[in-house]
């Protein structure tokens, strides 16, 4: 395909600050896609670039493999290693900050729906991104590295995280429809005492989920053939159950809980910004 067929996601403020030495290629491109003879119609393939490009891989990718290079080059310090350890932590939290604030279906959500919403979104992007970039890296064969998020989330939280692996598809596409169908996932509403559960419009969010299913499905349909797409639709299906299985656990880890705390309250005054903006505009 033609590059001109994906569009750049809308320009927005950005949530956290990006420095340049963070910077990286990202995993995969679209070059490889043809759309003009696909099921897809334009505006699904708008949306399947948007979606594509609502999450920026480039900052985990970049500190995965210097986590790979650093432990294989020589022994790292403990020090240095601890740090960098955290600062990959901490980019997944950005990186999810910034998908929420680039997701044009989240921002159009009503006020309460929006900020019920997030709490959940926030979860379950921040979870599914780091384990599909501890996955591609091979992280938890490092010694050191296993070691620091042993002490960090206990060696239960690590064994927890296996079992989604075994449904990771390594197609960066797939991993970025199938992180935004998660995002939408009201399933962990029975997992997190801070959430409502009765506030939210549901048709507006399944139509959304909807939406995303369908170009999903077409994606895999145009991109692997009829049989092979059942296949990996198959495969995202247990791989967002074994997700939300997972979730329940998550919650009980408090280090997890207060920066998500501190990202949706980020993600909200973000909002709030823009939402003041545009009203202003308009007058």
């Amino acid at each position: 395909m033609t590059t001109d067929k994906f569009r750049p996601s809308r320009p927005t403020k950005s949530l956290v600050k990006i420095e340049p030495r963070y910077q990286s290629k990202k995993l995969s491109i679209l070059n490889s896609l043809k759309p003009d003879h696909s099921l897809l119609t334009t505006s699904q393939w708008t949306l399947l670039s948007n979606l594509y490009n609502s999450f920026d891989e480039s900052q985990l990718s970049f500190l995965g493999k210097s986590l790979a290079d650093t432990h294989n080059s020589l022994q790292p310090v403990n020090v240095t290693y601890q740090r960098l350890v955290e600062n990959y932590l901490l980019s997944i939290y950005e990186t999810t900050g910034r998908y929420l604030c680039l997701n044009d279906d989240i921002c159009k959500l009503s006020f309460p729906d929006r900020s019920i919403l997030l709490r959940s979104a926030a979860d379950n992007i921040s979870s599914m991104a780091s384990i599909f970039i501890i996955h591609h890296f091979d992280l938890f064969n490092l010694d050191s590295f296993l070691k620091i998020m042993s002490a960090m989330f206990d060696n239960c939280g690590i064994s927890l995280v296996q079992w989604p692996m075994k449904f990771i598809n390594p197609d960066i596409i797939i991993f970025k429809l199938a992180l935004s169908l998660f995002a939408l996932s009201k399933t962990t509403y029975l997992y997190s005492p801070n959430i409502s559960i009765d506030s939210t419009n549901s048709s507006t969010i399944f139509h959304i989920q909807n939406k995303y299913a369908e170009v999903t499905w077409k994606y895999l349909n145009y991109r692997y053939g009829w049989y092979e797409a059942v296949k990996h639709f198959h495969s995202i299906i247990y791989w967002l159950m074994a997700l939300t299985m997972l979730m329940c656990d998550v919650q009980t880890f408090s280090r997890h809980v207060d920066s998500i705390d501190s990202l949706v309250e980020l993600t909200e005054l973000t909002f709030i910004l823009d939402d003041v903006e545009k009203i202003i505009d308009t007058k």
